[in-house]
C-alpha cells in the first residue's frame, strides 16, 4: 500500500514544479499523424481525448484535473489547470521511477490501437 501511495504522489509533486504555459495557448485540435508529448502541452482536453480516448483514471481537484493513461510498461499523466489545456505531462514506470515521456506515449497509443480479438 505504501508503494502505491508513493507511486501516485510522485507525479503530483512533479506537477507542482511545472512551469505555466503562456496564457491563451490552448490548442483545440491535434494534427493527424505521429503524436508527441510536446504537442499535448496546451492541448484542450477534448483534443486529447479525441486522439487518446477517455483516460483510464481521472482525478479532479478544485484547481486541477489529472488524467492517467496506461501503457504496456508505464503510465502517462496529463495535468490540466484552469482552461488553458494540458500544462504538464509526466511518465512513470510501472515498477516506479521516471519513464521516457515520448516512449510512454507511444506505448499508450500502441496499447489503445491494439486489435482486440
Amino acid at each position: 500500500m505504501r508503494k502505491i501511495c508513493l507511486a501516485l504522489s510522485l507525479p503530483l509533486m512533479a506537477a507542482a514544479c511545472a512551469q505555466p504555459s503562456s496564457p491563451g495557448a490552448r490548442v483545440t485540435s491535434l494534427a493527424p499523424g505521429p503524436l508527441t508529448v510536446q504537442a499535448l502541452i496546451g492541448a484542450a482536453p477534448s483534443a486529447i481525448s479525441a486522439r487518446l480516448g477517455a483516460p483510464d483514471f481521472r482525478r479532479t481537484e478544485p484547481s486541477a484535473e489529472i488524467w492517467q493513461y496506461g501503457g504496456n510498461d508505464c503510465s502517462l499523466f496529463l495535468y490540466f489547470y484552469g482552461e488553458e489545456g494540458a500544462r504538464h505531462v509526466d511518465a512513470r514506470r510501472l515498477q516506479g521511477g521516471p519513464a521516457d515521456k515520448d516512449q510512454c506515449l507511444a506505448s499508450v497509443m500502441a496499447k489503445r490501437n491494439a486489435p482486440t480479438s
